[in-house]
């Protein structure tokens, strides 16, 4: 039997637009149109027998075509709008500090001026208006350009000779090069949505939706569901039932994707699979046949686990099948992806060969459901973000993508690629889950929307702020329907609702552009009021976000003195160093389960750069009561430290009694003069001059381990570590200050 293989791609972005201006005041619908929503269905219109999912939220739509069909702008697309020699010193300022907002291995430092450009802005060392006097009307011009530029798809380069031109000219643009850029750019959004419909009109993708602001539905429904899995979570002030605005959401939602594609969707991905038992009769009631969820929400309703210690999948018959959901009378089909396979596309596969990563997934998927284990209601379901993961990729991932497409059209290793309604249609589920646990695709609980105090503050807000909105709409009787003004305030109230605020708030993610979206998120709600003609209430000008925030690693603060041994000597010996932990790091994606690494510590002394990597338990049993537990060298097959920059990696393997592996130009003494213990936790010592680098310089690096049962992973995942290499004196330069 083959192996029916569902893949749905959730493409997503926050609501950045203000109603009352109109402007977006972010650029990543703009920007992430003309790469991936485009790219990504362009490249499955290439494979015709290639059949998969397209989740795509309604308030992408919205702004999408807003663009198009409203002259949306955004303060990035003015600014690269005005002529370079007419920039004020405000906008030059904007411009370095957000026209290099890209993924700067993939999509920066891969061409030349890109990367000169980059250089010259001196990010850590100068600000934005000090380096303002390094760069040229010239240089303003050509970062203009090439910030634009950059997010084209490979696709499109493939498909336009001027935009090839352009890249290949690399430099000394002039301003109707730029105007080119962004005509072009107008040309590919406005292909997105035919290309849509397109690939749906002929059965290659299903096209679904997600409740229209992608609110966290359960939370809407009745607050306290996020203490199923956390009982003991403190709850906002006030909170309410928002059972109204919970099925506002998905029948705007539907309304809204039948008024674009003309046909309602019938499944929904809910916002970051966040379901309850509240929320499926209000996905039956609007017509939702089906919808999904992350492997862990399954295993909590089942009470049974079904991976290993491991995680080896170990009821596979249970994971590969969709499952009947029943709840109020109103039942509805559910299905659940495995997490293990989504985060290898997500998070793993980012410096494999495009090829050997296609293959190497798909011969995953065959191990993971060999045998159909579910009979002929066996389906593999890989679900993951669209957009975010492809900028990590060489060329945005078209290797893989083509890779792996051409192969599913050809049935490879017995696995065949589907669409969900139509496996559905032929293979209804058999099987109920009696009771739906309340979480999310995120650690099976709503930590990251309610967890922390900054999230329970914004609901807060919204729920004082929706509290205004009904008495003004009371006192406004029957005219109410009929107001615009109105029906502008609850739409800027069901904006406040979407999960993408809450997101940024605590401790365990950062944008880098934090202030933003607290920003954003609070003029939602001072709309509300402006809508409505009263004054907004003092507290809206109060930032939700206080106190400190964990940024992505903090750096060195002073020369160490370790002694590597494989321990951590005593409390002060890795206290001034940088740190990396692995838990905080911050991006629109999270990878489900635990990391191998905990943190990282970073430093230096006057000859050499110093690591610190804590390695995590992982359990080798079920049974946590049992006391073997592989640790350390037991279970990695290989860690490395990778000097990008320099083309040079160390490796150690510690199953091979510790062997070492050099790959790039290193120092003729380099393997003797690295040194390295491992016990409690790993350390190192690399000397700058087996490196071959000099005070001044810049180090980036990052660290890599490979374990068993496990798919490499990467830390940290999208960016290196940094520190700037010493003076040889530097303690005595320490010790006088």
């Amino acid at each position: 039997m083959t192996i029916p293989l569902s893949i749905i791609w959730h493409q997503h972005q926050p609501f950045y637009r203000d109603l009352v201006s109109g402007e977006m005041v972010l650029p990543w619908v703009r920007l992430h149109g003309v790469k991936d929503y485009y790219g990504m269905a362009r490249l499955i219109s290439e494979c015709p027998e290639m059949r998969c999912t397209i989740n795509v939220v309604p308030s992408l739509l919205v702004q999408l075509i807003a663009y198009l069909e409203q002259n949306g702008s955004d303060p990035f697309l003015r600014r690269t709008l005005i002529n370079a020699d007419a920039l004020s010193a405000e906008d030059a300022i904007f411009i370095l500090d957000h026209f290099f907002m890209a993924q700067w291995d993939r999509m920066v430092r891969i061409y030349p001026r890109y990367a000169e450009l980059l250089e010259m802005r001196r990010f850590g060392r100068a600000t934005a208006r000090a380096a303002t006097a390094f760069y040229k009307v010239q240089d303003f011009r050509d970062l203009q350009v090439w910030f634009n530029l950059a997010w084209f798809h490979p696709v499109s380069f493939e498909e336009s000779q001027g935009l090839r031109d352009l890249r290949k000219k690399g430099r000394d643009f002039t301003e109707g090069d730029k105007a080119f850029v962004l005509q072009e750019q107008r040309n590919v959004l406005a292909k997105v949505i035919p290309l849509h419909k397109e690939l749906a009109a002929r059965g290659q993708i299903e096209l679904t939706t997600t409740p229209f602001y992608h609110p966290i539905l359960p939370l809407l429904c009745d607050m306290r569901s996020c203490q199923v899995a956390m009982p003991n979570n403190p709850l906002p002030s006030g909170h309410v039932a928002l059972l109204e605005d919970a099925e506002t959401h998905v029948r705007k939602a539907v309304e809204y994707h039948r008024q674009v594609f003309g046909t309602p969707p019938q499944g929904m991905w809910p916002a970051e699979g966040s379901v309850s038992p509240d929320v499926v009769p209000i996905f039956a009631r609007n017509g939702i046949r089906w919808i999904a969820t992350d492997e862990e929400i399954l295993a909590h309703s089942l009470g049974t686990k079904l991976r290993s210690g491991m995680g080896r999948i170990e009821h596979a018959e249970l994971l590969y099948r969709p499952w009947q959901l029943e709840s109020q009378g109103a039942k509805l089909t559910c299905c659940f992806r495995d997490h293990h396979l989504s985060d290898l596309i997500g998070f793993q596969y980012q410096s494999w060969d495009g090829d050997a990563a296609a293959t190497d997934f798909l011969a995953q998927v065959q191990a993971s459901a060999k045998d159909s284990p579910a009979g002929a209601e066996t389906l593999a379901s890989v679900i993951l973000d669209g957009e975010n993961c492809w900028e990590h990729y060489p060329e945005q991932g078209v290797a893989f993508l083509r890779g792996l497409y051409r192969r599913l059209e050809k049935t490879h290793g017995g696995i065949t690629p589907v669409r969900v309604s139509d496996f559905l249609q032929e293979h209804p589920p058999t099987r109920k889950v009696e009771k739906l646990f309340s979480g999310s695709w995120i650690n099976h609980d709503f930590y990251i929307w309610v967890g922390h105090s900054e999230d329970r503050r914004a609901w807060e807000y919204v729920y004082r702020t929706r509290e205004d909105l009904v008495a003004a709409t009371r006192a406004r009787g029957d005219a109410a329907a009929q107001d615009p003004a109105i029906t502008q305030a609850w739409e800027e109230l069901y904006v406040a609702e979407g999960s993408d605020w809450y997101w940024w708030y605590g401790d365990d993610h950062t944008s880098g552009d934090d202030d933003t979206f607290d920003y954003i998120f609070r003029t939602h709600l001072i709309n509300v009021y402006k809508f409505i003609g009263q004054m907004p209430p003092f507290f809206l000008s109060l930032p939700v976000r206080g106190g400190a925030r964990a940024g992505r690693f903090s750096g060195p603060i002073a020369s160490l003195q370790i002694n590597v041994d494989g321990r951590c000597t005593n409390y002060f010996e890795w206290l001034a160093a940088g740190r990396y932990r692995a838990d905080k790091e911050g991006g629109v994606m999270t990878a489900a389960g635990a990391s191998m690494v905990e943190q990282i510590y970073f430093g230096y002394d006057a000859a050499a750069l110093c690591l610190r990597i804590d390695i995590r338990d992982i359990a080798s049993s079920d049974d946590p009561s049992k006391p073997e537990r592989p640790v350390g060298s037991r279970i990695v097959r290989q860690l490395s430290v990778h000097f990008p920059e320099l083309k040079q990696s160390f490796a150690l393997e510690p199953l091979a009694t510790g062997h070492r592996l050099l790959d790039g130009k290193w120092a003729p003494s380099a393997a003797a003069s690295i040194e390295v213990a491992w016990d409690e936790l790993v350390e190192m010592r690399i000397p700058f001059a087996a490196l071959g680098v000099k005070e001044g310089q810049d180090l980036a690096f990052y660290v890599e381990v490979d374990a068993m049962g496990r798919a490499s992973e990467r830390y940290p995942r999208a960016w290196p570590l940094q520190l700037t290499v010493p003076s040889p004196n530097v303690r005595e330069q320490e010790w006088m200050v």
